[in-house]
């Protein structure tokens, strides 16, 4: 398997991080699964929303993957529709 590293200057990391986040709509509350709407709310037993379990670089690299991915499908869907159109282009219909 293939491994691509991505080097990011600490002094930079916060910057990067918080793009991401805005870009792609990280949220630090979610909604609590465990809500139970037939039970009064509560911040420690019954709370509506709950802190987000995924980090924020764990969101960035995600988001980062879910890129490349779509990314090399993207390419390859061109690279075949090219493909496509050259064996279109030698049938002779008459």
């Amino acid at each position: 398997m293939a491994t691509i590293t991505i080097n990011i200057p600490t002094d930079k990391e916060t910057w990067v991080l918080e793009g991401f986040s805005t870009r792609f709509g990280y949220q630090l509350q979610v909604p609590n699964p465990a809500f139970d709407q037939q039970q009064p709310v509560d911040p420690v037993d019954n709370p509506m929303t709950i802190d987000n379990p995924e980090t924020l670089p764990a969101f960035t690299k995600r988001i980062i993957i879910h890129m490349i991915k779509t990314e090399a499908n993207t390419g390859h869907n061109q690279v075949s529709q090219e493909a496509n159109a050259v064996i279109a282009n030698e049938v002779e219909l008459t």
